[in-house]
C-alpha cells in the first residue's frame, strides 16, 4: 500500500470547492449503491476515506482551542485571587 503521494499547493477556497464535490459524489455513489449497483459500494467507501483524509489534514489542531481554554480559565480564577486579597 505505498502510494506515490503529492504535495499541492492549495487556497482554502480550493479545498472547500473539493470537499463540496466530493459530498456531491458521496450522495451519488449511495444511491447507487443502494440500487445495487456494480462496483459503487467500493467507490463510496474509498471516498468515505479519502474525505476523512481531507478533513484530518485541513483540520486546525485542538490544541489551539484547548489552549485557549486554559488561557480562559487562569484569566478568571487569577481575577478571582485578586478581588479575595
Amino acid at each position: 500500500m505505498l502510494d506515490n503521494l503529492h504535495n499541492l499547493d492549495l487556497t482554502a477556497k480550493d479545498i472547500e470547492l473539493i470537499e463540496s464535490a466530493l459530498h456531491t459524489q458521496k450522495k451519488i455513489l449511495t444511491v447507487q449503491s443502494q440500487a445495487g449497483g456494480s462496483g459503487a459500494h467500493k467507490r463510496l467507501t474509498d471516498l468515505k476515506h479519502l474525505m476523512k483524509r481531507i478533513r484530518r489534514s485541513t483540520a486546525r489542531p485542538e490544541t489551539d482551542t484547548a489552549q485557549s481554554w486554559g488561557q480562559f480559565a487562569r484569566m478568571l480564577f487569577c481575577t478571582q485571587c485578586d478581588q479575595v486579597r
